[in-house]
């Protein structure tokens, strides 16, 4: 059989994969590579280290600076779009004739390359980004960043257009698909859902420390208000412990759970800690504002956790209403953590709950998928 090869254009560093985009990279890398495919990555590096493993999948593994600072603000391109265009990235895509795959609308700048005009361009959507972009200033109460998500939404509104230029769309749920098939009639837009950790399941015995779990990057603004709308409107009015745990979070979130003795934030966990608190939380709740994408935290509570609780949000654009406990109001989400935290997770529990789970979240499902739609 012929090689197959393909470049991947990370947005960011895809390890450690501890929140939602990078996730989706560095499971979708691994799996590629368990089924031969040679994948060359392309890393924009800002802030976080060089990650050996990668070269553990990867034919190649290249990183390039991200421009930061305020004059790529001035510029007509979304900034996320900007600072990621780079020469060195084009000359290193020109030396072959592999299709390149686009991991967000951030890494979407070489779409424009005269260069790569007669190559395989793969969009990989995470988000509608004006409408995410939107929602973020929406939240926002610092008016100066209020201003900068208004501003960033209006110009990638107005630069997506330009993702025409991509040979095929790959979505990570049903209502962006809709999306752009409507905005995009004359492109190939395919669903595919994200990658995700998809060890087998092993059941933590239940014990007195019973715990609910929100979890997510707690420095992302939508997690902030979620945070505190926990600490202020549910977990203040509950009997159970609290454990709100994620990357970099907030002061708010910090100052606000010292005031209470049953919320606890752990800060910057380590994947094998994350992976341990989802699989030991009772509950693991899930909420958000935005419905925009899709929430990786969720596949990997239903994947690896107990009881998952969530609102309608949350499920948007999936199919899997049924293997999650659903509750809106935080009347409701209080009635259901107290009827939850009586009902002990099983083996059995969790093996019914696993076959409500369409195939199409299965990695090697859409590993194959993925790989046909590029290939053949």
């Amino acid at each position: 059989m012929e090689e197959r090869h393909i470049h991947i254009i990370s947005f960011d560093i895809p390890f450690p994969a501890n929140y939602g985009g990078v996730i989706d990279v560095f499971y979708k890398v691994k799996e590629l590579y368990n089924k031969g495919v040679k994948v060359h990555l392309h890393c924009f590096q800002y802030g976080r280290d060089e990650a050996d493993i990668l070269e553990l999948f990867c034919e190649e593994v290249n990183y390039y600076p991200r421009k930061t600072g305020i004059l790529y603000n001035l510029s007509s391109t979304p900034y996320i779009i900007l600072s990621r265009i780079c020469g060195k990235l084009i000359n290193k895509l020109s030396k072959d004739s592999y299709p390149i795959l686009c991991e967000g609308m951030h890494t979407c700048g070489l779409l424009l390359s005269p260069a790569l005009e007669n190559r395989k361009l793969i969009y990989r959507s995470s988000n509608i980004e004006h409408h995410y972009y939107r929602g973020l200033a929406k939240n926002e109460k610092n008016l100066l960043k209020r201003f900068y998500y208004n501003k960033e939404a209006d110009k990638l509104e107005k630069w997506e257009h330009n993702l025409s230029k991509a040979s095929l769309f790959l979505t990570v749920s049903k209502e962006e698909q809709k999306y752009y098939k409507k905005s995009f009639p004359n492109n190939r837009v395919e669903n595919i859902y994200s990658f995700f950790q998809q060890d087998e399941f092993n059941l933590s015995e239940e014990n007195d420390n019973k715990y609910i779990l929100f979890h997510g990057k707690l420095s992302v603004q939508e997690n902030i208000i979620t945070a505190i709308r926990i600490i202020k409107e549910i977990s203040s009015n509950s009997k159970f412990n609290f454990i709100i745990a994620g990357m970099d979070p907030d002061r708010s979130i910090i100052e606000n759970a010292k005031k209470l003795n049953n919320v606890e934030v752990i800060s910057n966990p380590d994947n094998a800690e994350m992976e341990k608190l989802i699989a030991e939380a009772h509950i693991n709740l899930l909420l958000t504002d935005q419905a925009t994408g899709l929430k990786l935290k969720l596949l990997n509570s239903i994947s690896q956790g107990k009881h998952c609780l969530v609102n309608d949000e949350m499920l948007v654009g999936t199919g899997l209403n049924d293997c999650v406990e659903i509750a809106n109001s935080n009347s409701e989400i209080t009635a259901e953590i107290n009827r939850l935290m009586q009902i002990n997770f099983t083996e059995e529990n969790y093996k019914t709950r696993k076959a409500l789970i369409p195939k199409e979240f299965d990695n090697t499902y859409k590993a194959e998928r993925l790989i046909s739609l590029i290939f053949d």
